[in-house]
């Protein structure tokens, strides 16, 4: 019965982006919420055209009071609230609800991620949106009266709408579009768990592991989208610069030293609590769906848009510009457009002719002649991987203690561009082919393909744990692509092929810690080797799986005993003993603690009190019998 849900129910809506705005109002005064604001924000805000005006203070994007009194709704809550009725759905059509809220969180999903994102990029490139508002609300205009009765809702005294520029005009009208689809978004996300939720017939270990990690991660999600808005307010909440600037410092402490793009990334771990407290392989395919979609909407909207409104913040370059001539002039720079894996190919240069008939002597061998020993597959990965660890990585270690790389080529005469180039060479080769002939082996290792008679039903086959491991290890190899993607925007030409080890004119000044470098020290060994776990995943082999945890052992042991002591040889005490990430949780934990030892030694003070006035008491009543008895 619908008794049954409830547990779904309470957890799920607790951590939506609904019920995180609901949240957000409670921690606000009663006043707060219903009583219009009478003074502004004190932030000045400007225009893309220059024009500059003080930014009135908005609404809370929920108001709870206002929510449970629909009798006071106005059109714009009626918009805003509209989404709780499709949980009709549900008493109309009860055995088709599943389906239809899949369907409709699917659109709605399109609508997030398509719609507006196609949208906001056209107010990013052409300020599309504005130009639009504008003709719409000029007073001439058909619906003028109607559209400026709307937008003015819930405003506060220190707001005119003729006085602010249409561009915060046309923000608070697209504010309400938000509302619209990301609440139906959640809505229909929710009801579709609720669809998929069944309650256990007995609670055994399972159950209670899955609701105990479900609720954590839905926990952590709240409290990464309550943080992630202390920082960026309603402002950035709804795309505000899309729109216009605010002069205003934001500090991106806390959530933004865990993650990058919290607010897309670990705030979506709800999806993954969802999937756990259903047990559902459906939902975890949609919450998977929906995640992506995300992250294209990220990636291809919100991040050039980013890099276009704050170069300054997001680009940084720690080539000087005497350095840069030094490294990329075209007649004597170190770097001429090198092969990096496939990127930059150049199929006249004899290097890349070699990489790529290797690469297909290896998939050949591979796809081809199958009669061959799964020994010379995985005895083929392990080489590359300890030559490309313990060989390069000794090449390193005494390039830095005695610069014998260089000194070998200067002995027979070459240059140390020449040096450098033919390190570049060897390098790129050796990683390239430490992957491909893991894939190789992972292949080979790997577990027949299922074929579509071995499952009786599709629904089986999406509850398989083929089908699983599969999304699973792609899940994990992307994660390894957009680390090493990453790690290079960070380190450039200069860091990716360890120029600091071999160009020594340029000297060792700041250390920074910026883009991925910000949350780790090591990316190469936290999510840079995850890919070869993904594809042990996949393969569903142990030898796979053991092949992937010696290479992860060999990269960080180049890690600690050649990168590192390099590093510190040239940076001293600038190097990170921990990673940003670790550093945020002891300042957010430490308080607590620091908190609970206070009260910890508070109560044993008071627990010292009391075993002294109880010790005091038992002495005077037991001293006059004590008197007595030496009479």
């Amino acid at each position: 019965g619908d008794r049954d849900h409830l547990p779904m129910v309470v957890i799920v809506w607790l951590f939506s982006d609904f019920g995180i705005k609901l949240a957000m109002d409670n921690n606000k005064p009663m006043d707060a919420v219903d009583a219009k604001p009478k003074v502004g924000t004190g932030v000045k805000g400007i225009t893309p055209n220059g024009i500059v005006f003080d930014v009135p203070l908005t609404a809370a994007p929920v108001g709870l009071s206002k929510f449970l009194k629909p009798a006071t709704w106005s059109l714009k809550d009626v918009l805003k609230y509209s989404p709780i009725f499709n949980f009709l759905i549900f008493y109309f059509y009860p055995e088709s609800a599943g389906h239809i809220f899949l369907f409709l969180f699917l659109f709605w999903r399109i609508m997030y991620d398509g719609v507006i994102g196609y949208f906001l990029y056209l107010q990013s490139k052409h300020q599309t949106l504005t130009r639009f508002f504008t003709r719409s609300t000029d007073p001439e205009a058909t619906f003028y009266g109607v559209i400026k009765r709307i937008v003015s809702v819930g405003m506060g005294e220190d707001y005119d709408f003729k006085q602010v520029p249409p561009h915060y005009n046309a923000w608070l009208g697209w504010r309400i579009v938000i509302d619209i689809v990301l609440n139906n978004d959640f809505v229909c996300y929710f009801a579709f768990c609720l669809s998929q939720f069944q309650v256990p017939q007995e609670l055994d270990a399972w159950v209670i592991l899955c609701y105990t990690g479900g609720l954590l991660l839905s926990l952590f999600a709240l409290w990464s989208k309550l943080d992630a808005y202390r920082v960026v307010e309603d402002y950035a909440w709804y795309w505000g610069d899309f729109f216009f600037l605010i002069d205003k410092k934001l500090t991106f402490d806390r959530v933004f030293s865990l993650s990058p793009h919290p607010m897309y990334t670990i705030g979506y771990s709800f999806y993954y609590g969802a999937a756990l407290i259903t047990r559902s392989y459906p939902v975890l395919y949609v919450s998977l769906v929906g995640h992506i979609l995300q992250l294209i909407f990220l990636a291809t909207v919100e991040t050039p848009h980013i890099e276009k409104t704050y170069p300054d913040f997001v680009r940084w370059d720690p080539v000087e510009k005497e350095k840069a001539v030094l490294l990329y002039d075209r007649h004597t720079g170190y770097f001429r457009k090198d092969l990096i894996i496939f990127h930059n190919f150049n199929p006249i240069r004899s290097g890349e002719i070699s990489l790529i008939i290797l690469i297909f002597y290896i998939i050949i061998t591979g796809l081809v002649f199958p009669s061959f020993p799964l020994t010379f597959y995985i005895f083929q990965a392990m080489f590359w991987r300890c030559f490309h660890s313990i060989g390069l990585g000794y090449i390193l270690y005494r390039q830095s203690a005695d610069n014998a790389y260089m000194s070998t080529f200067f002995a027979k005469g070459f240059t140390k561009n020449e040096a450098f180039a033919n390190w570049k060479t060897i390098y790129n080769l050796s990683l390239t082919m430490t992957w491909i002939t893991f894939l190789c082996a992972a292949w080979r290792l790997s577990d027949p393909i299922p074929t579509p008679s071995q499952f009786a039903s599709f629904n089986a086959f999406l509850s398989s744990e083929w089908l699983l491991r599969q999304i699973g290890g792609i899940v994990l190899i992307l994660l390894n692509i957009w680390s090493s993607v990453s790690t290079f925007e960070v380190l450039g030409e200069f860091g990716w092929f360890y120029g600091d080890f071999f160009i020594d004119e340029i000297k060792a000044q700041t250390l920074y810690y910026t883009g991925i470098y910000r949350f780790l020290n090591n990316p190469e060994v936290v999510t840079g080797c995850v890919g070869y776990y993904g594809m042990a995943l996949m393969s569903g082999s142990p030898v796979c799986w053991g092949m992937a945890v010696i290479s992860h052992l060999l990269v960080w042991f180049v890690i600690e005993r050649v990168e590192r002591p390099h590093m510190e040889k040239l940076y001293g005490k600038q190097v990170r003993e921990v990673s940003g990430v670790i550093e945020t949780v002891k300042e957010i934990v430490s308080p607590q603690f620091k908190e609970l030892e206070g009260k910890v030694k508070e109560f044993e003070e008071k627990v010292k009190e009391i075993k002294s006035e109880w010790k005091g008491t038992l002495e005077k009543t037991l001293s006059p019998n004590v008197k007595r008895r030496h009479r």
